[in-house]
């Protein structure tokens, strides 16, 4: 991983800069042969909603870099595979968890894990479980980027 200096945002400053102007992301579709593991979220935007593991990037943090990062926080997870790069997309919303609207450039990997069974290490998913099949209530976002990765 690329040396860096965390740069943690003040929480109102952040929400300053969510007021205006999008926020890049890495977001993971995390595989096991069939499988894809999703987090449901405690957080807006998307909050009780299953999503792909991810977030913002810092400044000075490789994409590839940044989705490690997250994968190790949120699920625990050192070990992975990253498979390949997938898309970028957008996703906008009408919240956040620091309260405006949300606009992120998400880049989406392919990324490839254990299969075992996963206990949130924080509290950014209530809930982690493994999928084969997508459901079409899920957000178009989670969707696309599952169909894209061959589910």
């Amino acid at each position: 991983m690329t040396s860096r200096r965390d740069k943690t945002i003040p929480e109102a400053l952040y929400a300053k800069i969510l007021d205006v102007m999008p926020i890049p992301c890495a977001d993971a579709v995390l595989v096991s042969g069939k499988h894809f593991l999703l987090g449901k979220r405690n957080n807006r935007p998307a909050k009780g909603k299953w999503f792909l593991i991810g977030g913002r990037v810092q400044k000075g943090e490789l994409l590839s870099d940044a989705i490690q990062r997250h994968i190790a926080r949120e699920i625990g997870v050192k070990r992975m595979t990253i498979k390949k790069q997938l898309t970028t997309r957008e996703t906008i919303f009408k919240d956040s968890a620091q309260g405006p609207a949300s606009h992120s450039i998400n880049t989406v990997f392919v990324v490839a894990i254990p299969y075992k069974k996963y206990v949130p290490p924080n509290d950014e998913n209530a809930e982690l479980a493994w999928f084969s099949k997508i459901d079409s209530r899920w957000h178009p976002y989670v969707k696309e980027a599952l169909r894209l990765a061959g589910f």
